[in-house]
């Protein structure tokens, strides 16, 4: 069960968007007016394959994976994320289309939530809202560690220098699966850099 809270900090989220584009204090003021805090328990599932996302999510606390399931039943890693990552499946909330992929909460987390309907509000109020859409191209450019062609050891020292903090809070067969690597490689590769 989600519950809905009022006052979650918000200098992260205020932070993030400073980060994105310029945004007056006003402009900030009236973004998060519009966010929705919401406490989401351990495996809850924020986006659900063939249901449409509806909706971007600041990860305040706690941390989510993003798989998908192969027609085999193998669960495949795509995206690990943490706190002041946005959550949202792309493709199904640019396109409104149903989502291929499953995002789960690992532990019970914070988030504040923007619909699709409130960034479009916002749109229509200045056109200053549309950087919002540049938490797309983050999202995407966090997909690089995973899909880029390089060995094992590089993709984890890659993800070792960007986000760190994914090594100690995630089970390593995530990791390893995010890395595109079997648990046991992952464990070679760690070792390897350990001695």
């Amino acid at each position: 069960m989600i519950s809905t809270g009022n006052s979650i900090g918000l200098k992260g989220v205020r932070e993030s968007f400073q980060h994105l584009g310029s945004f007056s204090e006003d402009n900030l003021n009236i973004l998060t007016q519009h966010l929705k805090a919401l406490s989401i328990p351990k495996d809850y599932r924020l986006v659900n394959e063939g249901k449409v996302c509806q909706s971007i999510y600041f990860v305040e606390h706690g941390s989510f994976r993003h798989y998908q399931i192969t027609e085999t039943g193998e669960e495949i890693t795509q995206n690990l994320y943490i706190e002041k990552d946005w959550v949202l499946d792309y493709k199904s909330f640019t396109s409104q289309k149903p989502s291929a992929s499953i995002f789960q909460a690992i532990e019970d987390s914070d988030v504040l939530e923007l619909s699709v309907y409130d960034l479009h509000k916002l749109m229509k109020t200045s056109d200053v809202f549309f950087q919002v859409a540049r938490i797309f191209q983050f999202g995407i450019e966090q997909q690089e560690i995973r899909i880029q062609k390089s060995t094992p050891k590089e993709r984890y020292e890659s993800l070792l220098a960007k986000k760190p903090q994914v090594i100690q809070r995630f089970p390593l067969k995530y990791i390893a699966s995010y890395l595109g690597m079997k648990p046991e490689t992952l464990s070679r590769v760690r070792r390897s850099l350990a001695s």
